[in-house]
């Protein structure tokens, strides 16, 4: 009995598809009007990543899986990063509106300004930076500068033969080859378009120029901070002596038979961070000093110096102490600021500025190292 009704079934979705042929096509054309004529560039580098999981080296097949389920959001970030290109395009469009609007008022003479607000009242918080950035512009910044430029042309040579890469048909069947072949053989694919577009001398000597000037800042910070680092490991050997006798028989005594034998390690490393923290808290200070010393009397002077460009008044600082009243001024003020928090930043600056937080502490980490 349920035969029939199948049957009936059967004959009557068939009429429908019968009757309906011209939809279906409309319906077809259209997906294949709105299908990609490439892969997006989520895609792209989701399968640049599922590639190189497949050339990690056997030591290392633990990382696979890791690697294999991270390529989606590696994708994801991808993606949103290429669609958020246009809005920052029309971002940068409007301020290069807003600087026009501006160019009256010569705001680019204030750029000391700026640089000096930042040495009075943050040069003790960002110690490392502030150095890394003027050892950066004053010995490496030109060349790096020239390095940079050399890299995004090849860069943008590469773009775009890899946009017309991405939806080369050479068999004709209507779906991108790029899409009709493995992830291993994708990654070799774009690797020889990468080497055929680029010129390798001048990408060679870019990273070489970049890769140089970011060793000679990391020496200038190392050199500038040996004594620091050295004061720090005078306080601690000087503190060891008497913990040894005092503190390393209590801190022994205190722990389990099977682990005394750390009692003398676990005081001497307390020792060496308490040492190094007292020695780079110095250095802090000495910085933070200095630093506000030097923005305080730059913010005076280049106000100065924009307010007789503008013709409001023409005062030469050569000839005046009122630069050094308002410098020293500042100097305190900025002081203030920085020991009134203890070196550290206030809610909302330490949201605004916690990517140079975290360059600061990664630059710590890089002079302390050995």
């Amino acid at each position: 009995m349920s035969e029939p009704i199948v049957e009936k079934a059967a004959e009557s979705d068939s009429g429908l598809r019968k009757r309906r042929p011209s939809a279906d096509r409309t319906n077809d054309k259209q997906n294949k009007d709105d299908s990609p004529t490439g892969p997006t560039v989520g895609q792209q580098a989701e399968r640049y990543v599922v590639a190189f999981s497949e050339k990690i080296p056997k030591n290392f097949e633990k990382a696979v899986p890791y690697v294999v389920k991270a390529a989606p959001i590696v994708g994801m970030i991808v993606d949103l990063i290429h669609k958020s290109i246009p809005y920052l395009i029309q971002a940068w469009k409007k301020l290069e509106q807003i600087r026009k609007e501006l160019a009256p008022y010569k705001l680019e003479l204030l750029l000391p300004s700026f640089i000096g607000f930042i040495m009075c009242f943050f040069g003790g918080t960002f110690v490392t930076l502030i150095s890394a950035f003027e050892a950066y512009r004053m010995s490496a910044w030109p060349h790096t500068y020239q390095c940079l430029i050399s890299l995004h042309e090849d860069f943008m040579l590469f773009q775009e033969a890899n946009k017309d890469d991405d939806v080369k048909d050479d068999d004709n069947d209507g779906v991108p080859d790029v899409l009709q072949i493995s992830n291993e053989a994708l990654l070799q694919r774009k690797l020889l378009l990468f080497l055929k577009t680029v010129d390798p001398k001048r990408i060679t000597d870019a990273i070489k120029g970049i890769n140089g000037g970011m060793l000679a800042v990391i020496a200038t910070l190392k050199l500038q901070f040996a004594k620091a680092i050295t004061l720090g490991s005078s306080i601690a050997e000087g503190m060891k002596v008497p913990a040894k006798t005092l503190v390393v028989p209590l801190v022994t005594a205190a722990l389990p038979d099977d682990y005394k034998r750390w009692g003398e390690t676990i005081v001497f490393f307390q020792i060496d961070s308490i040492a190094i923290s007292i020695a780079w808290t110095l250095q802090r200070v000495i910085s933070a000093v200095h630093s506000a010393l030097v923005g305080g009397l730059l913010i005076s002077r280049n106000m100065l110096v924009y307010l007789a460009e503008m013709k409001i008044v023409n005062i030469n600082h050569e000839e005046t102490y009122l630069d050094e009243l308002v410098g020293y001024g500042l100097t305190a003020l900025g002081l203030f600021f920085q020991l009134t928090f203890g070196f550290g930043l206030p809610f909302p600056l330490n949201v605004l500025l916690f990517p140079f937080s975290v360059m600061e502490w990664f630059l710590v980490r890089v002079v302390m190292s050995k």
